[in-house]
């Protein structure tokens, strides 16, 4: 086993197919490196069996401490817990190993990841960006003909770096404890306050940090960047159309194996008729496809994600986890929505919690009816700036997001 070197990733139990993929293409391109995968709520759920080797590691591994694993179960959905506890997991296992790449669980290794270790010494922290070329604005063709399904906007969005993909040595420490001090409590899916959970943290981070950015066309290969990485197959494996570099890595996002030619579903457009496919995608897509379903038969049902609902089997809304989110802010002891003690005791406050639900619906749909009649919030704001800015002040406060 490579000691020096380390992948992990980071999934819920109802997303194992998917990490057994990715399991089966590192066990393929590199030999000896171990994969370590944090199942989020492996404390809920009855694992069902992974392949031999396989290294499953619990939440309690990175949060020692059950409250504090609850309070972030319960103020995050899983998109938002799983992006949140990144930095804790690759600080975790640098303590065991030199270098650490984490890589989200829809990814699929095509060759091994050689650029990496040297860059790693040299900078810290390694970040892919969503793009490598300008796109022109409003186009949907490029100048050399190929199809173009988003536009930088979507960098302006969801941030300059897809954190699909993040390498760190232990000159990154510092980085990741400044990424996880943010992320425990604002890893959050908030346009309207311009987050989008761990991804925007690194255009701020990363600059501050020095992280390198890494320019190769093999390096992340997602729906979002098919029109600039074409690849061809060749006596020396994928290459890129245009650099000649070799493929090294595909990110899946949005892909449903039953339905490979779609290509994702992310886009606000249908990718099947985009025209960004190309053959030896499509025949890499099929393989990916078929290592994801043969896991879904070899793992059978997997169970619906643990931290959905809370112990009395209703679900957890993403306004009730921002109420929760917003009172543990505010320094209260909550009771725990899914410790079987506590059960009455959240019970009662769930029920006390309607308000501030309401609260914080109101502080939304203020911030989007600013944005969505400028002129009307400007003439109220006007009428009586000394109300306005005290209401301003109660909802922003309500809202728990550091401005």
């Amino acid at each position: 086993m490579n000691d020096r070197v380390a992948y992990c990733t980071i999934a819920a139990a109802n997303y194992l197919s998917q990490t057994v993929a990715l399991y089966e293409s590192v066990q393929a391109t590199s030999p000896g490196v171990p994969l370590y995968t944090l199942v989020v709520d492996l404390e809920q759920i009855s694992l069902p069996p992974v392949p031999e080797g396989m290294t499953i590691v619990g939440l309690d591994s990175i949060i020692p401490d059950s409250t504090e694993r609850h309070n972030m179960a319960a103020i995050y959905d899983v998109v938002e817990l799983s992006t949140a506890l990144k930095p804790r997991l690759l600080e975790e296992l640098l303590a065991t190993h030199e270098q650490v790449v984490y890589l989200d669980p829809d990814m699929w290794l095509v060759t091994p990841l050689e650029e990496l270790e040297v860059l790693i010494d040299q900078h810290g922290v390694v970040l892919t960006p969503h793009f490598l070329e300008s796109i022109p604005p409003g186009e949907r063709f490029l100048p050399d003909g190929q199809p173009v399904i988003v536009s930088e906007v979507h960098c302006l969005t969801v941030g300059f770096h897809n954190l699909g993909f993040c390498a760190v040595g232990r000159g990154g420490l510092p980085f990741l404890q400044w990424w996880w001090d943010r992320l425990c409590r604002e890893c959050l899916i908030y346009p309207l306050f311009g987050m989008f959970v761990d991804q925007k943290w690194t255009d701020v981070g990363g600059r501050l940090f020095g992280a390198h950015t890494l320019r190769h066309y093999g390096y992340n290969i997602a729906n979002h960047n098919l029109h600039e990485r074409r690849f061809v197959a060749t006596e020396n494996g994928l290459r890129m159309e245009t650099s000649g570099e070799p493929v090294r890595l595909l990110h899946f996002s949005g892909f449903d194996p039953h339905k490979p030619e779609q290509i994702s579903d992310r886009q606000t457009v249908m990718l099947a008729d985009s025209g960004l496919a190309f053959d030896a995608f499509d025949a890499i897509s099929l393989d990916y496809a078929a290592s994801v379903l043969r896991a879904d038969s070899q793992l059978g049902e997997l169970p619906e994600y643990g931290y959905a609902r809370d112990c009395t089997g209703a679900a957890l809304s993403k306004r009730l986890r921002r109420t929760y989110r917003s009172e543990l802010l505010a320094g209260a002891a909550l009771p725990s929505p899914f410790a079987a003690e506590d059960r009455k005791a959240f019970v009662r406050w769930r029920r006390r919690s309607v308000g501030k639900q309401l609260g914080g619906a109101a502080l939304d749909a203020a911030m989007a009816f600013k944005y969505a009649f400028p002129d009307t919030f400007g003439r109220i704001k006007a009428a009586d700036p000394r109300r306005f800015r005290a209401i301003r002040s109660r909802l922003l406060d309500r809202g728990r997001v550091r401005r």
